[in-house]
């Protein structure tokens, strides 16, 4: 039996989500024949606002969230998404469309939640018509090896999410900051490599701690070591 890579299988995938894109515009009778034995979730959604319109019955299956999604429309999104993954998303999407290639494939990474816990959704995107998206989905348990990857490079985001916020709430000078001042650097060695007072340095220093709610350089390097920027 041939061992795909995690490359390989993120490709095949794609070619599997552009072939059935294909036949369900070609052949809806075969598609739906088929639909019960595809190994993935299947939904498609509107262009303009990203309701969906039709799912098939592995995705709805899946969890109450999911049929839920489907009544509510994309707005409920909101309510059950990794906010960040999800802004992520939407700006794929969004670039996607302009580019307005049929054939080409939109990947990305969600993280939903199913059945109340949250959980990692890889899809595909195609561009079904002017007006709708066609896409396949699995969730990363269900794609073996590759999956164990996602989870360890984006389980941290989810877990530390609020701390990601707060960094990013940062200004650029701000941020240059943290990354000298959790590397060991003292304000006038800050100073003198971004050619700043020591004053404000301290002031910086200030706003750091308050938007981070750290009370200490030690606190300081927690948090950078979380975010792994250090």
């Amino acid at each position: 039996m041939e061992i795909l890579t995690e490359k390989e299988q993120l490709i095949q995938s794609q070619h599997f989500a552009f072939r059935l894109r294909n036949l369900y515009q070609n052949d809806r009778q075969l598609f739906n024949q088929l639909n019960d034995y595809i190994p993935y979730s299947i939904h498609i959604n509107r262009q303009d606002n990203l309701d969906i319109t039709y799912a098939n019955d592995k995705l709805l299956f899946k969890a109450p969230e999911m049929e839920k999604l489907l009544e509510v429309g994309s707005s409920y999104l909101d309510e059950i998404s990794c906010p960040i993954l999800h802004r992520n998303a939407v700006a794929k999407a969004t670039k996607f469309r302009e580019n307005n290639d049929f054939d080409s494939v939109c990947s990305y990474l969600q993280q939903l939640q199913f059945n109340k816990e949250m959980k990692y959704f890889y899809s595909n995107k195609l561009i079904l018509d002017d007006n709708l998206y066609f896409n396949i989905s699995s969730t990363v348990d269900e794609l073996g090896l590759i999956g164990k990857v996602f989870n360890s490079i984006f389980k941290p985001i989810h877990t530390n999410k609020v701390s990601w916020q707060q960094f990013q709430s940062l200004t650029k000078q701000e941020k240059k900051i943290l990354h000298l001042l959790a590397n060991g650097f003292s304000t006038k060695e800050i100073g003198e490599r971004l050619f700043i007072s020591n004053h404000t340095v301290q002031t910086h220093r200030r706003n750091i701690n308050n938007k981070l709610n750290a009370k200490s350089i030690s606190d300081l390097v927690k948090i950078s070591l979380i975010l792994e920027i250090i």
